[in-house]
């Protein structure tokens, strides 16, 4: 299990009581895992991975972490010692989110480049909550999770079958009510064609109406469960893997941090055929990393409806100036820790 997430200040003041507490001023990317960790406590206001604020410890930052540290029976303080970072870390989320810092410390995950670049992903797609979901504004059913299962093309279907094969009584008791034969069932439905609904997203079975409740409500029961988060993480880690030798194939060009994060969006976002047929259709105009992943930003805004270019532009952007990015080579020669 992962003791470190790759922010020295974190990771000292996590391993020892010793080290130098986090307080406004310091270093913004430990600041900003503060900012994320108390989000996943159900803080709201703080900013997130794409806000400019992000890593300023200001006042709300000052007011939700006093707060926190009160209700916990922690003398209130404007800064984050060690029994501070060791409650936010390891008890338990009302929100969770699947921030970088959670990930490692909380979950177990080792550091990997492919994990960084999920961190942001899932903020693009569902503001990295575990249980994110879209009920059918698509026409797609039911889309959940930090990189959004989605029903109509049978991904949501992959989820729950890892769920149900990482613990069979945990999947049971939470998407049956403790009825194993109506989880099973669950399962056949979102297996079937379709996802097992029909062109509108509507439902071919009433008693799996995934976007009504009981349903959605179970989703959200099984996004706080830590074992079910641990399978959202490798199934995103997993699929991220299969789309990173899409990528190296359709888009070499693309061999850094940010470009491999950049073009892991567009996949999530497109699929791994559609990023790669954008890839192809810039392939004439690109000379370098950069004219790619410009040409490929242009043309998935192009191929939007026009209410949602903006805010697909706006997402394509972050990627491209992001500070949490780099220009380093993307390393991924070491698989995802597995907790």
């Amino acid at each position: 299990m992962s003791n470190y997430c790759g922010i020295k200040p974190i990771d000292d003041l996590y391993s020892g009581a010793s080290a130098q507490p986090v307080r406004a001023g310091d270093d913004p990317a430990a600041v900003g895992a503060v900012q994320d960790l108390l989000t996943g406590h159900g803080y709201r206001g703080l900013p997130g991975l794409t806000s400019p604020a992000y890593g300023k410890f200001g006042g709300k930052t000052s007011v939700c972490l006093q707060d926190f540290q009160s209700r916990h029976g922690l003398p209130p303080q404007d800064l984050v010692d060690h029994a501070t970072l060791s409650r936010l870390v390891l008890d338990p989320a009302s929100d969770p989110r699947a921030c970088h810092v959670y990930v490692t410390l909380a979950l177990g995950f080792s550091m990997s480049a492919l994990q960084k670049a999920l961190s942001l992903v899932a903020q693009m797609e569902g503001m990295g909550r575990f249980a994110a979901a879209n009920l059918n504004t698509d026409k797609a059913g039911l889309s959940y999770g930090i990189i959004q299962w989605a029903q109509r093309p049978g991904r949501l279907a992959e989820l729950l079958k890892a769920f149900q094969a990482a613990d069979a009584a945990q999947y049971a008791e939470i998407f049956g009510a403790g009825d194993a034969e109506l989880a099973r069932m669950l399962l056949r439905h979102a297996q079937k064609p379709g996802g097992g609904i029909d062109s509108n997203g509507e439902t071919t079975d009433p008693a799996f109406n995934l976007v009504e409740d009981p349903w959605p409500a179970r989703f959200r029961q099984a996004a706080l469960a830590v074992s079910l988060q641990k399978v959202q993480v490798r199934a995103a880690l997993t699929a991220f893997g299969r789309t990173l030798a899409v990528i190296r194939a359709a888009a070499p060009e693309a061999a850094t941090e940010r470009g491999v994060a950049f073009l892991l969006d567009v996949a999530n976002q497109f699929g791994d055929a559609g990023m790669s047929q954008l890839c192809k259709l810039a392939r004439q105009s690109r000379a370098s990393e950069s004219d790619l992943l410009e040409s490929v930003a242009a043309e998935s805004v192009e191929r939007m409806p026009a209410s949602f270019q903006m805010p697909v532009r706006a997402r394509r952007d972050v990627f491209l100036h992001t500070p949490w990015l780099s220009a380093s080579p993307f390393a991924d020669a070491n698989a995802p820790g597995r907790p």
